[in-house]
């Protein structure tokens, strides 16, 4: 790599070379890279480190290079082959670009704004599928459905409860990166390779014209820092571990044995041999990526865990997983909140579903406790025997009768008259008491809390993509200034 080597190393070997490279991975830092050259080469300008001529060909040179830039593996990565452009275009002015920078702060910038950006489409995608989740669950506030433990019938809910706990979940995956941003979006420019620089650059000017809301202020800490990009991996990981866990529920819930609800065509396959197959293979491959994102989060940190400060290439191969996750989680979210909108519950099979091994005993355990004054353990074992001696064919009549028998044997008298004479699946919905319970009476108000938690994060999204745009319209107008100036002078 004649370009940093001169004179004083030979020749890199060339597989050597190519093996520490990182062109292979660095195109979507191009942007980034190309606005925090700007950035830094207006601020050196503000100094008086460099004239009007060479900050005029500089912005210049930088503002031409192309989004697709084709990267030269031997030139190491994007930040050399940046400056490589950039000496081309400009000969002896490009030589001043990298003074008080070094790769070091400057590839932790560029990964900072990707992954503040991601974060920020990753909040908006959460948004767009909670408000499908949030309109699916109004559409079928009635519904209802088995509620599942141990992947057994437990007790009846409805399809609106089920879909407002995924979408309290997202909620919740929201607020965490809208936590994490604020600690993403800091910038480290002006620390150079690690103990900052002889050039006393304004830090401040350059973080606000990257849109920067603050420095990271240990210089060494500063180049080195991932922990932004592990906390990253981390809550993009719930999220889609979150996802995975409910595209295993549909999975389940539309294979033939329960068919309670019908994925459309357009996302399904075939089989290359059973011609009667419909594999939801979208949710499959929703399911997958959580082991995907896993994965990731462990190595990042195998990674970090031994590395001396300061800066290290071990860092290098932490860069992709940045887009890698973002792209997962974007698409998967996309994917769902499609999905979701278009699947057909079948009514049918879902209040069959519900009524599936007595999940009507909880209920009936409690009312004999409280309206008959027997402690709920006992309760609990003569429910429990009366549906072990119950004939299983789920009639009402019938266990009623045998929890009648099992509590006159227990030595308590009066169940006959506190047990109504039917009692079904909705009735139990209905006749929650808890808040945040299936019971349609509690789904609204829950769902007014939550559709009020995105109004506000969506609030905060747009505040915080405004700020982005006046620090870009920032740079840009002390770009037009300088062409004016250029223009003024005659240079």
């Amino acid at each position: 790599m004649s370009l940093l080597r001169g004179k004083r190393l030979a020749k890199m070997d060339t597989e050597a070379s190519k093996f520490t490279a990182s062109v292979e991975n660095d195109a979507p830092l191009i942007d980034n890279v190309v606005k925090v050259n700007l950035a830094h080469v207006l601020t050196l300008y503000k100094a008086k480190f460099i004239n009007l001529e060479q900050t005029s060909k500089l912005v210049a040179a930088l503002k031409s290079i192309p989004r697709d830039l084709q990267l030269d593996v031997s030139l190491e990565d994007v930040h050399m082959n940046v400056e490589s452009f950039v000496l081309k275009k400009t000969e002896t002015a490009g030589a001043m670009i990298n003074l008080g920078k070094s790769r070091n702060d400057q590839v932790s910038a560029a990964l900072r704004m990707v992954a503040r950006d991601y974060t920020l489409i990753l909040i908006h995608e959460i948004i767009q599928t909670v408000e499908i989740l949030i309109q699916k669950a109004k559409d079928n506030k009635y519904l209802l459905m088995p509620g599942y433990t141990h992947l057994q019938v437990a007790q009846p809910i409805t399809v609106a409860h089920y879909l407002t706990c995924y979408a309290e979940a997202l909620v919740r995956d929201g607020l965490r990166l809208k936590d994490l941003y604020s600690r993403i979006n800091l910038s480290p420019m002006g620390s150079a390779a690690l103990a900052g620089s002889t050039i006393p650059l304004d830090r401040d000017r350059i973080a606000r014209l990257l849109g920067f809301d603050g420095l990271l202020k240990n210089t060494m800490d500063a180049v080195s820092a991932r922990d932004f990009l592990l906390e990253f991996l981390f809550a993009t990981m719930i999220i889609q571990i979150d996802l995975s866990r409910m595209a295993e529920d549909l999975i389940f819930y539309s294979t033939q044995e329960s068919g309670y609800i019908s994925i459309h065509d357009k996302f399904a396959s075939t089989s290359s041999m059973m011609p009667q197959k419909k594999n939801a293979v979208v949710f499959e491959i929703i399911r997958a990526k959580a082991a995907t994102m896993i994965g990731m989060l462990c190595s990042a940190a195998s990674n970090l865990k031994g590395l001396p400060q300061a800066y290290n290439l071990d860092l290098q191969e932490l860069n992709p997983l940045i887009w890698t996750a973002g792209n997962n989680v974007r698409d998967s979210l996309r994917l769902l909140g499609r999905m979701i909108r278009s699947l057909n519950f079948n009514e049918d099979e879902l209040g069959r579903g519900s009524n599936i091994g007595y999940s009507i005993a909880t209920d009936l355990a409690e009312m004999i406790c409280v309206k008959g004054k027997i402690p709920f353990r006992d309760a609990h074992h003569i429910v429990g025997a009366a549906i072990g001696r119950s004939d299983k064919k789920l009639d009402y009549q019938n266990l009623r009768k045998m929890i009648i028998q099992e509590a006159s044997s227990s030595g308590y008298s009066g169940v006959e008259k506190i047990l109504p004479a039917t009692y079904s699946a909705i009735d139990s919905v209905k006749n929650k008491q808890s808040y945040g319970s299936p019971n349609p009476v509690f789904v609204d108000p829950v769902v007014k809390e939550l559709a009020k938690e995105v109004e506000l994060l969506e609030a905060w999204l747009n505040e915080k993509h405004e700020s982005l745009v006046r620090c870009a319209a920032q740079l840009e107008e002390e770009i037009q200034q300088l062409e004016k100036e250029v223009r003024k002078f005659g240079v």
